[in-house]
């Protein structure tokens, strides 16, 4: 397929089938047709397609780009007109720690005035995808380490992409440390949660780090919830307000992507007989609801019907979720239902914000792909919407290079548990 013909099929796409039509129309497309050219080449044309996406000012449920993509190999986090390096494979020339001040020899804050289409968000710690795409395109870095200014080039990584990670540890007798960088990995979910079982109902506080979560499936975290529950209440024994609910945009685009999508789940054979189930049903309700527009689910009995076997223990006391700006889509809904409950108290950063269009289908365009939401949360009507917001923590500790030095969060999560624990002796 012609460049020319990708883009006019997008901009289809975003006005007919994406869930963000009814509020958010992006930029005109007439400018960037007139840009695009099938000679052009394969960068200029992602370059101007990830600025038409970025108009629509959606962080990662709205995105084009190239099927296989490799990872820059670094992560960096803006802060006061600088970029901090928080991790880089070693052929990247980075090191954990460098302070970018330029680009090319052009201060920061220039490089975004020039280029500032092309970031997403408006908020500058959830610009850290654009601002690696600069870095690793920039001829010349200018970076200031152990205290000098250097002059490099970032080179491709040839390291491949880090799995997920999943961890649980004892930090002393009473508190147990769980890490979930995700919430599609069900085999190593279920291995983590069956391992950890018996230490976090011993020990009077969880911490549940999310601070990088890459979403998936809300399932994948019920388990969670008997540990945040008060000792042998259900959800409808909770005051805790209801969603608002959410309409899904059924087009028959929409029903023939998803379909292929949950196609392909089934066909994982680590897949359990529930997940299957819900899927099957999933796939029955996406014909019946083909062309229909939006549908409306309304969660107004949620809790009344919400998990009613799940009772709480009554261990541990006291849960701590670890947030920050890289917890999005089901992560950021974990943290949007932990931090109502009685038990939980969130810590860090807002999460990234990116529930109110989500349910995400694929369109393949050969060497591209187009990655668009169907489903619109209602809560944007009562002007309540998270893009580019995210969930606000009950404690906020707000990030300062200080982090790369030693685990601030971590640290100031413990104080609270000690003086808890000092009120109680």
């Amino acid at each position: 397929m012609k460049k020319t013909e990708i883009f006019d099929q997008v901009v289809e796409i975003m006005r007919e089938d994406s869930s963000t039509k009814k509020d958010i129309k992006g930029a005109n497309p007439k400018e960037y047709r007139a840009r695009i050219t099938d000679q052009m080449s394969q960068e200029d044309f992602l370059y101007q397609m990830h600025c038409y996406i970025a108009s629509f000012g959606i962080l990662s449920h709205v995105w084009f780009g190239l099927k296989e993509t490799q990872p820059p190999g670094f992560k960096v986090r803006y802060y006061q007109d600088c970029l901090y390096v928080l991790q880089a494979n070693s052929d990247t020339e980075l090191k954990r720690g460098d302070q970018i001040l330029a680009l090319d020899g052009k201060p920061l804050p220039q490089v975004y005035q020039e280029h500032k289409d092309y970031f997403v968000s408006a908020t500058p710690e959830r610009q850290h995808k654009e601002w690696a795409y600069f870095v690793e395109h920039a001829g010349e870095v200018t970076v200031v380490r152990n205290g000098k200014e250097e002059q490099l080039h970032v080179q491709p990584t040839a390291h491949p992409k880090k799995p997920p990670q999943f961890e649980w540890r004892n930090l002393s007798e009473e508190i147990v440390y769980l890490k979930l960088e995700d919430f599609t990995n069900e085999a190593a979910i279920s291995q983590l949660y069956a391992d950890s079982q018996a230490a976090i109902e011993q020990a009077k506080y969880l911490i549940i780090d999310v601070r990088v979560n890459y979403g998936g499936t809300d399932s994948l975290y019920y388990p969670l919830f008997k540990y945040t529950l008060p000792q042998g209440k259900a959800f409808s024994d909770l005051d805790l307000p209801s969603d608002d609910g959410m309409g899904i945009l059924y087009t028959d685009r929409n029903v023939d992507l998803r379909q292929q999508l949950m196609q392909k789940f089934l066909e994982d054979p680590n897949l359990s007989a529930e997940t299957h189930q819900i899927i099957k049903e999933f796939l029955k309700e996406l014909e019946e609801n083909r062309g229909k527009g939006y549908v409306l689910y309304s969660d107004e009995d949620s809790n009344q019907n919400f998990l009613p076997d799940v009772l709480g223990l009554a261990r541990p006391e006291k849960v701590f979720v670890l947030a920050d700006v890289t917890c999005g889509s089901s992560g950021d809904n974990f943290v949007d239902t932990m931090k109502k409950m009685p038990k939980v108290t969130v810590l860090g950063r807002p999460t990234m914000g990116i529930l109110d269009y989500s349910n995400c289908c694929v369109k393949d365009f050969g060497d591209y792909e187009l990655l668009f939401p169907t489903s619109r949360d209602t809560r944007i009507d009562q002007g309540k919407g998270m893009n580019d917001k995210g969930v606000e923590p009950d404690i906020l500790i707000p990030w300062t290079p200080e982090h790369l030095e030693r685990d601030v969060d971590l640290e100031e999560c413990l104080n609270y548990c000690k003086k808890r624990l000092g009120q109680k002796s």
